[in-house]
């Protein structure tokens, strides 16, 4: 399989765990009366130690970890500030006026791309805007009063411009890893790190029902471990520009699954807009990239290992 199509896939897959983890978000503090941010917190303490216990059962060298560990402890820092200041922007946010704003990031990550001559589909000119008419007629209700509150917009842009900085790290750490599991070790552990430090501020409260730590342990493994590792690994390939519209597909799924788990309605408006995401990410998929302009230089890109062990020899 290409890499682009394996990108592809892996990317579609981390949309349906970040979607998944937007339809549990809302279930979990209902059925358990625990907070969001107490929630957030344990999806990462929750999701951290089942990828240590892979990685120690996996016979691999742990140089690259050593080398780059500040890096992906890093990247979980910027991925945790993420995660939070969601949940406090939707504090003050509806849901609709949300996506709405935090889906500028995909531009944002295009335009970085095409500053500093990283990788961009040919077309994004013509997929940009028709994926964000479908994320408007997806999430929006026209009959709705239009408020905005400044400090939610405030808080909405320090948690788009978190989601512009882990991609575009993500792709220099994880382009040409091999091992790309040794780095989401790093980032899964960073967040975590994040969340634990800040239990004496939000303080912590846990389920007190067995369906509730079901919930909250599918939470951390299939809404933040498996979308996480699957993001990592298709930026390593796709590139930044290319994932960041392919992600966008996370609130048409979360619409399309809200329908099938939630028994919400879909309407007419909203199916237009789903289908007109889908149809941008189609467009941009078969696209190829940008061809460099002479004299662009390359992004930076962590060493492999096979790199570090031709270091090592020479």
């Amino acid at each position: 399989m290409k890499d682009k199509h394996l990108g592809f896939i892996a990317m579609v897959i981390a949309s349906l765990g970040l979607g998944i983890a937007v339809l549990l978000m809302k279930v979990i503090p209902d059925l358990t009366g625990m907070p969001p941010q107490h929630v957030s917190i344990w999806r990462f303490t929750l999701a951290t130690p089942p990828i240590w216990l892979i990685l120690g059962l996996q016979r691999r060298s742990k140089v690259l970890m050593a080398n780059h560990l500040r890096l992906f402890l890093l990247l979980g820092l910027i991925f945790s500030i993420a995660s939070f200041s969601a949940i406090f922007a939707l504090q003050r946010l509806t849901s609709s006026i949300y996506v709405i704003l935090i889906y500028i990031y995909p531009s944002l990550v295009v335009i970085y791309a095409l500053l500093t001559g990283g990788r961009v589909p040919r077309l994004y000119w013509l997929g940009l805007p028709i994926t964000l008419l479908g994320l408007f007629l997806t999430s929006f209700d026209f009959g709705s009063a239009l408020a905005i509150d400044p400090i939610g917009m405030a808080i909405t842009l320090v948690n788009a411009l978190a989601l512009v900085a882990y991609m575009v790290l993500s792709e220099k750490a994880f382009t040409n890893m091999n091992y790309p599991l040794l780095g989401t070790t790093g980032v899964m552990s960073g967040a975590m790190l994040v969340g634990l430090l800040l239990i004496p501020i939000l303080g912590i409260s846990a389920p007190d029902t067995l369906r509730g730590w079901i919930l909250l342990v599918s939470f951390s493994l299939f809404g933040t471990l498996m979308p996480i590792m699957a993001m990592n690994i298709s930026l390593g390939l796709l590139g930044a520009a290319r994932g960041s519209v392919i992600i966008t597909l996370q609130p048409v799924l979360t619409v399309f699954m809200a329908m099938v788990f939630l028994n919400e309605s879909l309407s007419f408006q909203q199916w237009i807009g789903g289908g007109l995401v889908i149809l941008a990410i189609v467009l941009l998929q078969r696209s190829p990239d940008r061809l460099r302009q002479p004299g662009q230089e390359k992004p930076w890109r962590l060493h492999t290992e096979k790199d570090l062990s031709k270091e090592k020899v020479n």
